[in-house]
């Protein structure tokens, strides 16, 4: 190798090393955006819990049940039972006869970054067990209005069931509201509106 080889071949590998540590910093950098841009619910599983088990007997309440208050242990959230899905930042828990599934995505640092409502069962008891569980989870979320929001789920999941692949969506109080139906029933979501 002659000298002035050697110095270009140097030069050209120092060239590279620096521009893949500039790309690896960008790489970084824009993950470092991309986490800090993530919204979230604010809120961890178990104060999750907590606003749901609270808002469950008014819910009861307004869909006229007999003792609301006896009735919400049905359906109260254990804190103790939340637990990762199968995917790392997943959680999954079923509450109520029917057993319908509540779920939430996490961020890395344990906060909801969303929550859903599963109704896997075509059942009148498992589809009421539903609207009480996803008016719960948005008056979690959503203090103002609450009287609204049990007539806005029904509205939108008859409007989901009747337009398969289609995702219904409406903004409350800076929360999004959503139905649709995917491959393993009727999804109710609950997300910040972006």
């Amino acid at each position: 190798m002659t000298p002035a080889f050697r110095t270009l071949f140097i030069s050209a590998a120092l060239s590279l090393c620096a521009l893949l540590a500039a790309c690896d910093r960008s790489v970084d950098r824009e993950l470092a955006e991309h986490a800090a841009a993530e919204t979230t619910l604010g809120v961890t599983p178990k104060e999750f819990a907590r606003r749901f088990n609270e808002r469950l007997p008014e819910v009861l309440a307004d869909m006229q049940v007999e003792q609301p208050d006896h009735m919400a242990n049905l359906y109260r959230l254990d804190p103790a039972r939340l637990h990762p899905g199968q995917y790392e930042y997943v959680l999954e828990t079923k509450v109520g006869p029917s057993q319908t599934a509540l779920l939430g995505t996490l961020n890395k640092k344990g906060e909801l970054r969303a929550v859903g409502v599963l109704l896997t069962d075509r059942s009148p008891a498992a589809r009421d067990e539903f609207l009480i569980c996803a008016d719960s989870a948005a008056r979690s979320f959503i203090p103002k209005a609450q009287e609204k929001l049990l007539p806005l789920i029904t509205r939108l999941t008859g409007i989901a069931l009747n337009n398969p692949g289609q995702r219904m969506s409406e903004a409350v109080a800076d929360q999004l509201l959503s139905v649709e139906i995917v491959p393993q029933g009727l999804l109710f979501q609950l997300q910040p509106q972006q």
